[in-house]
């Protein structure tokens, strides 16, 4: 009886879909979001994450499609211990001449109650300062994105991840 149940096991498990897993290849592509300054304000940031050198960088995408500066320079992240999540580490710097956040970005499968279908979620929180600081009570800049589609854009030759 008990071969029966574990070969019975056996065949639904190996019927069953596989859960896509998600690692660090993917936070590869466009994502689109708002930050929390910019809820009450139109336009979001969209962001074509690509690999540069050794990590990944997000080139900055305008209203019409047309590719800008880059302004995410991360590192190759890494699996957290114990958790369904990845984690980059890095800098953004949306505007020229300003300081940069540095910043930790994570990628999320979306929740289970959300149903089946719905995108990779990606959040930017970062801080301006030397380090980012994991248990800071708040952060000066915070964006929650989703995956829209492949990254259009391109990193110029030039740009290393995390210089």
């Amino acid at each position: 009886m008990l071969k029966v149940i574990l070969s019975g096991l056996c065949v639904l498990a190996a019927a069953a879909p596989l859960a896509a897993a998600v690692s660090p290849a993917s936070i590869a592509g466009r994502w689109q979001g708002k930050s929390w300054a910019q809820q009450e304000q139109e336009g979001a940031l969209t962001l074509d994450i690509v690999r540069c050198g050794e990590g990944w960088c997000g080139i900055t995408v305008a209203a019409d499609n047309s590719c800008g500066a880059t302004a995410l320079k991360i590192g190759a992240g890494k699996t957290e211990p114990d958790s369904d999540y990845i984690v980059f580490e890095g800098s953004l710097q949306l505007a020229p001449k300003t300081e940069p956040y540095v910043v930790q970005v994570s990628i999320f499968e979306p929740d289970a109650d959300e149903g089946p279908g719905k995108p990779l979620k990606l959040q930017i929180t970062g801080d301006t300062g030397g380090q980012f600081r994991a248990y800071r009570r708040s952060f000066p800049y915070e964006a929650q994105l989703v995956r829209l589609q492949d990254a259009l854009c391109h990193a110029p030759q030039t740009v290393s991840s995390l210089r």
